[in-house]
């Protein structure tokens, strides 16, 4: 009996995440709560990002950003020291010919409206915080280098 109890228990959590995976609005994540009863025990699962991770993050990249604009380090060292992007942070978070369509569009947004030398703002994504630095334009395509700082 509780062995088909705790399946159920298991069944309700699958299905209950499934169902309110976390929505995304351009610059927010809401977070769902959903409890569950078995047992006379009532257990509250969060589906969505913990709002302190995120907070955290938040102000780990803030700080990063801010020793880059004090030159204290260059952006690239800041990626290679601290960026969670696989991809990039070996390369000090350079990205090179990117055009349009390739990033996703709050990434894109930030990083074409930039001027060549410039820094973002500190900005989210379904990826986490990030800020951007162009280093150059040419034609349709730039080179940039970026900071990203998942929450976790």
């Amino acid at each position: 009996m509780k062995k088909i109890i705790y399946l159920s228990f298991l069944s309700v959590i699958l299905a209950s995440s499934c169902a309110n995976k976390t929505k995304e609005t351009d610059t927010t994540t809401q977070t769902t709560n959903t409890t569950v009863q078995t047992n006379n025990t009532a257990t509250e699962l969060n589906t969505g990002g913990s709002q302190q991770a995120k907070a955290q993050a938040k102000q780990k990249i803030e700080d990063i950003r801010k020793q880059v604009l004090n030159k204290e380090m260059t952006i690239g060292e800041a990626a290679q020291q601290y960026s969670d992007d696989p991809g990039s942070n070996k390369a000090g978070g350079r990205y090179s010919n990117i055009a349009r369509g390739q990033f996703v569009p709050e990434f894109e947004k930030v990083a074409f409206a930039l001027q060549p030398g410039e820094i973002s703002e500190v900005f989210e994504t379904q990826y986490g915080f990030h800020f951007v630095q162009l280093i150059a334009k040419h034609n349709n395509l730039i080179d940039v280098s970026h900071v990203l700082i998942i929450p976790k």
